[in-house]
């Protein structure tokens, strides 16, 4: 695309725009009602072309060790955790996600469905079911000029999935003290705009009120367009940050901005980049293989295109280096720039929401709704923890993030009622990944039809 078409079409950025412990860790397995019990308990304590589809086996438990300085039984200031409310877990599904013949065959179908329905070039899936087992499905093309298909490691562009990365560190580091979620952003980075009255905590879930850079009364969205090969630094997004929209703490607004200055506080908190310590402290122990940082990172294995409307003879976005193109994700930074493919980011879901990244207590403090719940301008479905998204999936609850950037939708969800996992990635700017996860979840969800007595 011309700098001048990109100048000419708005730039629509992330889910909100537009709409095994530290402990160690181990996976849970059992009934729903013991994890709620738990989490309730440790938040009280804590004072506060297709491709063929394939079903792998449950690898072995990987474990995120504590770190050196951490006691056994690691604590969050009591100042730092909300209680975890119970009304956002489900009943539980009377019949079990079973992984099978059948299952794999109905999903890939389904799959091949939405993408042909919804005229993607391609897209991309993972299902982890309760017993740790993985499908994955892949169906069209990941370019469109070269008719590459998508294959199971092709990587996407995963926008604002990114942020649930960079939370989780966040929280790990309150957990051991290298900082508390209820440190002023003026500790990190003084010269930001009333960094003395903003928290991270404020960052976190989005009710800082700073202005969004995809916002920021339109310059930084031109300047992407413009120069769309060009790479930008936190400190020039920053430096073009437009007026607050309301005083921290006062309502809930969702910023990318928030997410590049929690990159910032990472940096200055421990002295060592984003990407080193989310590889050694996630990517690493949970043998996380194709999830890339894509500002320091080069990513190993074949990148899909983003592609942008019409439908009928879609335009790919690319531009520079890295997908969907250089200027958007480095501007992004920790708000959105990981590129990953579906198999990693449901291993990712299941042990973060399952309790095999953070202590009970502070995935309670993460998950927790109920401040951002109070504002007259609410979250995406039922509400924003930190990094956190929740919403309804197949008639259940579900715990995880949307994401996107120009050309790419994905969606992310585990539903703790059923310990499923679903993963959608597309290329596509029209996509609606949420439907499509909410599709497989139905399927995944369904069980097999009884064998006939006769057979």
């Amino acid at each position: 695309m011309t700098a001048t078409t990109r100048a000419a079409r708005p730039l629509t950025r992330d889910a909100h725009r537009i709409a095994r412990p530290a402990n160690p860790l181990t996976r849970r397995r059992g009934p729903i009602l013991g994890p709620v019990v738990a989490l309730i308990a440790a938040a009280i304590l804590a004072s506060c072309g297709s491709s063929p589809a394939t079903a792998t086996p449950p690898p072995a438990t990987p474990t995120i060790p504590a770190s050196p300085a951490a006691s056994p039984t690691p604590t969050v200031p009591a100042a730092s955790l909300y209680p975890i409310p119970t009304s956002q877990f489900a009943t539980p599904a009377p019949a079990a996600a079973v992984s099978n013949d059948a299952t794999s065959a109905a999903l890939q179908a389904a799959l091949d469905s939405l993408r042909s329905a919804g005229a993607y070039p391609g897209v991309s899936a993972a299902v982890e079911f309760p017993d740790g087992s993985v499908w994955t499905g892949q169906s069209g093309l990941a370019v469109t000029a070269t008719k590459a298909a998508v294959t199971a490691d092709t990587l996407f562009s995963v926008g604002s999935i990114s942020k649930t990365l960079v939370a989780a560190l966040i929280c790990r580091l309150a957990i051991r003290g290298t900082l508390s979620l209820d440190d002023p952003l003026s500790k990190y980075v003084p010269d930001f705009a009333n960094a003395s009255n903003i928290t991270l905590r404020q960052l976190l879930n989005h009710t800082s009120g700073i202005d969004d850079l995809f916002d920021s009364s339109g310059s930084i969205p031109a300047a992407l367009a413009a120069h769309p090969a060009a790479a930008w630094t936190p400190n020039q997004v920053l430096a073009q940050i437009g007026n607050p929209k309301f005083a921290p703490g006062a309502g809930y607004y969702y910023s990318n901005t928030d997410f590049v200055l929690l990159g910032l506080v990472i940096e200055k908190a421990t002295g060592k980049p984003l990407a080193n310590l989310v590889r050694s402290e996630l990517l690493t122990p949970l043998g996380l293989g194709h999830t890339f940082y894509q500002v320091t990172e080069t990513p190993t294995g074949p990148e899909a295109h983003g592609y942008l409307k019409p439908v009928s003879s879609p335009h790919d976005d690319s531009a520079g280096s890295m997908i969907p193109f250089t200027a958007e994700v480095t501007a992004a930074g920790a708000a959105g720039a990981y590129v990953s493919n579906a198999s990693d980011l449901a291993r990712w879901a299941t042990a973060l929401y399952g309790g095999n990244v953070l202590d009970l207590a502070t995935l309670a403090s993460m998950t927790d709704i109920s401040q951002t719940l109070s504002f007259a301008r609410k979250p995406f479905g039922s509400g924003y923890g930190f990094g956190f998204e929740e919403t309804t999936l197949a008639g259940q609850v579900a715990w995880g993030h949307r994401g996107h950037l120009d050309g790419f939708w994905s969606a992310m969800w585990y539903l703790p009622a059923t310990h499923l996992t679903v993963v959608v990635l597309t290329n596509a700017d029209w996509a609606d990944p949420v439907s499509a996860a909410a599709t497989l979840a139905g399927v995944a969800l369904t069980p097999p039809p009884a064998a006939s007595p006769n057979s």
